[in-house]
């Protein structure tokens, strides 16, 4: 004998009701971890605007406010920007065509802002550390800028207006300083520093100009100033609280200077066309001040009266 039984539709409804409920308490939890997950995805931050044709930005960060902003104005534009950490922030901008920027942040608090007018220029900045800046501006055709920085609260600012210029700063250690400017055509700055607390400055206004600044070691300062055609600055420094400062206004004109050591002071100032200077300071608490003027083809280095160089006129008295 088959046996129905048969159900009591309360209890089915409570059923129905009680099904509901644990379905809708479900999707609740569900809803609530894609908020979860989308709040997090949103601690970075992105924009990215484009006007123009054949413009392409990848961006890529990894941490938690990051934040990335880039604009595009122009044709066949190239941006890649990659932050990994926390509180890193990048804000680049190119106007014209063809130009490149490579932007790479890994740490904490670092900081770029790159700015392009024109075409066919080359822009970028790697930062490894905390608190590290970098401020980079090109106006004209085919220029290049580089910077590095691997440390903390370093700082490098460089500017370039004309064409064919290049410049480039590395720095390794904490709070350094590296300024370069550059205007005109076919000019290149460099500098490279590795310690702590050390100073390049570097300005160039003309054509065909070079300078270079090297620094290993604390508080030391370079200071390089070139106005006109073709002149060439270096400076080396090996120690601590050293100091060199170059000026050079004219043409064709050479300078350089090398410290290893500590407190050591050189100040040169060239006037005028094919002038040129060499200074050597090996130990501590040397001075050389340098004057070249209102002439050609004078060199830094000559004779004295205790010095006799077969080089120089017997009738001069010395130089």
């Amino acid at each position: 004998m088959m046996i129905f039984r048969i159900m009591n539709p309360n209890t089915f409804v409570s059923q129905t009701n009680q099904n509901f409920l644990t379905m809708k308490k479900l999707l609740a939890g569900a809803f609530a971890l894609m908020a979860v997950t989308v709040g997090f995805a949103q601690d970075n931050h992105d924009e990215t605007t484009q006007l123009g044709n054949f413009n392409k930005a990848k961006v890529d960060q990894h941490g938690k406010q990051n934040s990335n902003n880039i604009k595009q104005d122009g044709n066949s534009n190239n941006a890649k920007v990659s932050q990994y950490g926390q509180y890193n922030s990048n804000k680049t901008m190119s106007v014209g065509n063809k130009n490149d920027e490579l932007v790479y942040q890994s740490g904490k608090s670092n900081s770029n802002d790159t700015w392009q007018l024109g075409n066919r220029n080359d822009a970028t900045t790697k930062q490894y550390g905390e608190f590290n800046k970098v401020n980079q501006k090109q106006k004209g055709d085919d220029n290049s800028v580089y910077a590095l920085q691997c440390g903390k609260r370093n700082e490098i600012t460089q500017n370039q207006n004309g064409d064919d210029n290049n410049a480039s700063s590395e720095q390794y250690g904490n709070d350094n300083k590296a300024a370069q400017s550059q205007k005109g055509y076919d000019n290149n700055a460099s500098s490279w520093q590795n310690g702590a607390r050390n100073v390049v400055s570097q300005n160039q206004n003309g054509d065909g100009n070079s300078a270079k600044g090297t620094q290993v070691g604390y508080d030391n300062k370079i200071s390089q100033t070139q106005t006109g055609d073709f002149n060439k600055a270096i400076a080396y420094q090996i120690g601590d609280r050293n100091s060199i400062k170059e000026t050079q206004l004219g043409n064709k004109n050479y300078a350089n200077d090398f410290q290893d050591g500590c407190d050591n002071d050189i100040v040169v100032k060239q006037i005028g066309n094919l002038h040129d200077h060499v200074g050597i300071q090996v130990g501590n608490s040397n001075s050389q001040n340098i004057l070249q003027e209102s002439g050609n083809s004078n060199g830094g280095a000559c004779c004295t009266p205790l010095m006799p160089d077969p080089k120089c006129p017997t009738n001069s008295g010395g130089c």
